[in-house]
């Protein structure tokens, strides 16, 4: 069994990370590593779905106005604010995590049951919103990522808590999410046009009625993901060739209102990719 590389917890700018992301998928490619990223945004960003329309859903003025970037994800589904919380990322094979040929939904199910493991460990009953009924809720997919539910999407006491999407290509998954620690309600609806169903979700600390700090969350989901899969994590920092891929990213990227602000991706200077939404 391989052993998988860990990148720790970093605090970055939201073009760094998704560049970071999108790197980390380009150099699984060459070396068949599988990889668990954790990291944070500062300052608080928003990412928005590959096909979103950042016009329509963000209020993309109050956003500039408060140092909030907003940047575009490789991941569909719709926006999340990411400002209190621990952000995860996982580039792996369908091998890697014993899925070879299984359907989408199937993996979906395997990587996020280490989620609902942190999440029992907190002393919470965490479920899949497909095995509640009237989870997942009809309706076409909001803006705001929280107001909706897919099939996997983690329920807690009704409401959802996160969200984590996927990006694939022959064989490969790439998957980010997110967990909130707290949901600033004031931001959100400063910085969001999209409806906000506020009934709909909730985050970590209004569950457990405790202050979670980022890196009690931190050790406990590295636990989690060990627990879960006993594959065997080995820290490892990015490289300099990495280094130079994400700084080209942000640069010819991320950094870019043509990437970020347009209506839709149109597929250039990007992996090909299939997505499945949160």
């Amino acid at each position: 069994m391989k052993s998988w590389r860990y990148i720790s917890y970093k605090v970055c700018h939201a073009f760094e990370n998704m560049a970071i992301d999108e790197a980390l998928i380009e150099f699984y490619m060459l070396n068949k590593t599988p990889v668990l990223r954790l990291y944070s945004w500062q300052p608080a960003g928003i990412s928005i779905g590959k096909y979103q329309d950042a016009g329509k859903d963000i209020n993309i003025e109050n956003c500039r106005n408060e140092n909030v970037a907003i940047v575009r994800r490789m991941t569909g589904g719709g926006a999340i604010l990411h400002d209190n919380e621990l952000t995860y990322c996982i580039v792996c094979s369908e091998e890697d995590i014993r899925c070879k040929k299984a359907p989408v939904k199937k993996s979906f199910e395997k990587l996020n049951s280490f989620i609902i493991r942190l999440y029992r460990d907190f002393g919470l009953n965490p479920v899949y919103a497909k095995d509640v009924i009237g989870y997942p809720k009809p309706g076409a997919r909001p803006g705001f990522c929280f107001s909706g539910n897919e099939e996997y999407d983690i329920i807690i006491a009704n409401k959802k808590i996160g969200g984590n999407a996927q990006a694939r290509k022959k064989g490969l998954i790439f998957q980010h999410g997110s967990i909130p620690l707290s949901i600033n309600r004031e931001k959100t609806s400063k910085y969001f046009n999209a409806s906000i169903d506020y009934s709909n979700f909730s985050a970590l600390n209004e569950f457990t009625n405790k202050q979670i700090t980022v890196f009690e969350i931190m050790e406990r989901f590295i636990a989690a993901f060990d627990r879960t899969f006993r594959f065997g994590l080995k820290e490892q920092d990015l490289t300099v060739d990495e280094r130079n891929t994400i700084k080209r990213l942000i640069d010819e990227k991320y950094s870019k209102d043509e990437w970020n602000l347009k209506n839709t991706a149109d597929g250039q200077n990007e992996p090909a990719l299939t997505m499945e939404g949160e």
